[in-house]
């Protein structure tokens, strides 16, 4: 069989409320569908159950989608989902067995969730043009109950802890400021993930793993990175141990790139599709207390994300490619052009530099450099 090179497309989250492609419901988003069924493969974070039964959880926020709109990710040009995130369990175990079985259905892989840890640590694997690629997906986010276990269906976890420093001299000065936060991964779960990552590698030529991490916009104080302190050494873990590309998820916004050992890390990919939560619209919050502001999570710039094409051979990552992507007004995603792609790329580079990765722009489309600038940490 023949071993050439082919590209993945990687995109953040996804949440539906109704069709995408079928019936061209956003005419503007058929250019973002003719990049997917342009790629060899397509990857997502599917951020809700496909589930008509079952009771929300307690939270703040609970979504599902209606289980006919799987026909629109088929339509779409998807492959597999990582369903490691925080929504999966919404409706609870019902919910994620509707959706697994509805994936298996139609030959989505589904990856991330299952009925053990064993199941939800196992990949998808795919061939495209000769190459096989394994996909894994992870959560750090979890819900109380929502982490897989060997006698527990559920999402793939990696536990945090989380760690706040109190600065006394500095309250003393300003009263009521925030405490600097600290975090880092439980040691057995980055094994359990690290030791998935390489059984996936061994039946594969690339791996690649969806993690959904990190802290939404506006959820960390400004005098902080907006990558937890966490991140990059579990992102370390993941490739030592086999990884080829991380796509991460999770707060709503774009977060840097970052190229550890010639493996992109996308710390956040932003909101792609997300119908819920668009300028001035926002679920009805099940939980009011504490009285959160949650005007940073339907802000101008939560609209912005970039599809990842990342072109790969049989000896691993050879380019990166991003493309500027915007959610209209119905949550649909969009080509950014002109000014916008300036500004998504800009806002990018910006981001990513702390990390060495260089970004260079060509018209509406931006280029990852894989061997990164030398930086002082």
């Amino acid at each position: 069989m023949t071993r050439e090179s082919m590209t993945i497309a990687l995109v953040g989250d996804l949440m539906l409320e109704h069709a995408i492609v079928r019936g061209s419901r956003s005419p503007g988003s058929a250019e973002v569908w003719d990049l997917f069924h342009q790629a060899d493969l397509v990857f997502v974070n599917l951020e809700c159950p496909l589930t008509a039964r079952g009771s929300p959880a307690d939270k703040h926020v609970a979504f599902r989608a209606d289980p006919g709109l799987v026909g629109e990710l088929t339509a779409a040009g998807v492959d597999a989902v990582t369903l490691a995130n925080n929504h999966m369990l919404d409706y609870g175990p019902d919910g994620l067995f509707d959706t697994l079985e509805t994936l298996a259905a139609t030959g989505v892989g589904a990856v991330g969730a299952g009925r053990t840890l064993a199941e939800a640590l196992a990949p998808a694997v795919r061939t495209a043009r000769g190459l096989r690629v394994a996909f894994l997906g992870l959560a750090t986010t979890l819900p109380v109950g929502s982490a897989a276990a060997a006698d527990r269906s559920g999402i793939a976890p990696v536990h945090v802890t989380t760690m706040y420093i109190v600065d006394n001299a500095g309250l003393d000065e300003t009263p009521a400021k925030a405490p600097f936060v600290e975090s880092r991964c439980w040691p057995q779960d980055v094994e359990a993930a690290a030791e998935a990552v390489a059984a996936a590698k061994r039946e594969a030529d690339l791996c690649v793993v969806g993690v959904h991490w990190g802290v939404p916009h506006g959820f960390v104080a400004q005098f902080q990175s907006p990558v937890a302190a966490y991140q990059r050494p579990l992102a370390e873990a993941l490739i030592d141990a086999g990884a080829d590309v991380i796509a991460g998820h999770h707060p709503h916004v774009l977060h840097g790139i970052d190229v550890i050992g010639g493996h992109p890390v996308f710390y956040s990919l932003g909101n792609f599709l997300f119908h819920s939560v668009t300028v001035g619209k926002f679920p009805k919050l099940r939980r009011p207390d504490p009285p959160y502001i949650w005007r940073s999570l339907r802000s101008p710039i939560n609209q912005d994300s970039v599809m990842a094409l990342v072109t790969c051979d049989a000896s691993g990552v050879r380019a990166v490619d991003l493309v500027p992507v915007m959610m209209n007004a119905g949550g649909d995603p969009e080509l950014a052009r002109g000014g916008d792609a300036a500004r998504i790329l800009a806002s990018l580079a910006e981001q990513s530099a702390p990390y060495g990765t260089r970004i260079a722009v060509d018209g509406d489309r931006g280029q990852i450099s894989l061997q990164p600038a030398e930086v002082s940490r």
